[in-house]
């Protein structure tokens, strides 16, 4: 019988596989032959007497840089999400989102921009493992808090975990919000919390921020206001800006509906 040539490590070596039927017949229960190698590195079979060809290219994996700049700092929605659901679930909590079995959590965001960046901001911190179940204004079929109760009530007795993301409880699934264990609720973002995230994203920020500017401000102005290349106290400028020119919007109508 043919031997292989030793390959070092990752590569591993298999005797050839027999040709005839009844030396087939004479291998142990469950044994498998391979009449090739298998190289770890270029994740693939390969024939030992085949010759190497130059100019062959393999394709690598690429790692999940999800949410990271170029620089390997995340990016400003990155940032501001993370930081605010970080301020609303401990450590202990998070550690028991990523292990628990068969939980049934509802998350509770400040405005329906939240929604979808939270949902993603969860998928990549907790895993696939959980139904996910976003609701963002009503819901178009008329069945309010109903739609989506079979799916969930399933998920669960199967021992799989489910999370409603909203603004508004009432647009979750019925079966979800009476089965929740857990509810994180995630408030409009405080000074410390854009600061956390400027920190992030621009490395230091060593500024504060007022809880009360921040306010006027949802997740898309305050993301607008993050812009590559400028500091912390660039980043503080525009915000302070972006809620004195929206609050100036909010005057001018309420001024023209109490002359109207």
């Amino acid at each position: 019988m043919k031997k292989t040539k030793r390959r070092s490590s990752p590569r591993i070596a298999v005797r050839m596989a027999p040709k005839r039927l009844v030396d087939q017949h004479c291998l142990a229960p469950g044994t498998v032959l391979i009449d090739r190698i298998f190289d770890r590195d270029r994740g693939r079979f390969e024939d030992p007497d085949e010759p190497q060809i130059e100019g062959n290219f393999y394709l690598e994996a690429e790692e999940d840089t999800d949410g990271l700049a170029p620089d390997g700092r995340p990016d400003a929605m990155t940032a501001l999400v993370g930081a605010a659901f970080e301020a609303a679930a401990p450590p202990e909590l998070r550690r028991k989102l990523r292990h628990g079995q068969a939980l049934c959590v509802v998350i509770l965001v400040p405005t329906d921009a939240w929604v979808l960046p939270v949902a993603d901001h969860f998928r990549r911190s907790f895993g696939d493992r959980w139904l996910q179940h976003t609701r963002s204004g009503p819901n178009q079929r008329g069945l309010g808090c109903s739609s989506g109760s079979s799916a969930v009530s399933g998920a669960l007795a199967g021992g799989q975990s489910v999370v409603g993301i909203s603004a508004d409880v009432s647009l979750l699934p019925r079966a979800l919000v009476g089965a929740a264990d857990l509810t994180i609720r995630l408030g409009p973002p405080t000074g410390a919390v854009v600061k956390a995230a400027i920190g992030r994203f621009a490395g230091r920020a060593s500024i504060e921020l007022d809880d009360a500017v921040l306010a006027e401000l949802d997740l898309d102005d305050l993301v607008a206001a993050f812009r590559p290349g400028t500091g912390a106290q660039r980043i503080a400028q525009r915000l302070a800006a972006a809620a004195a020119a929206l609050r100036a919007i909010t005057d001018l109508k309420e001024a023209h509906t109490c002359s109207s």
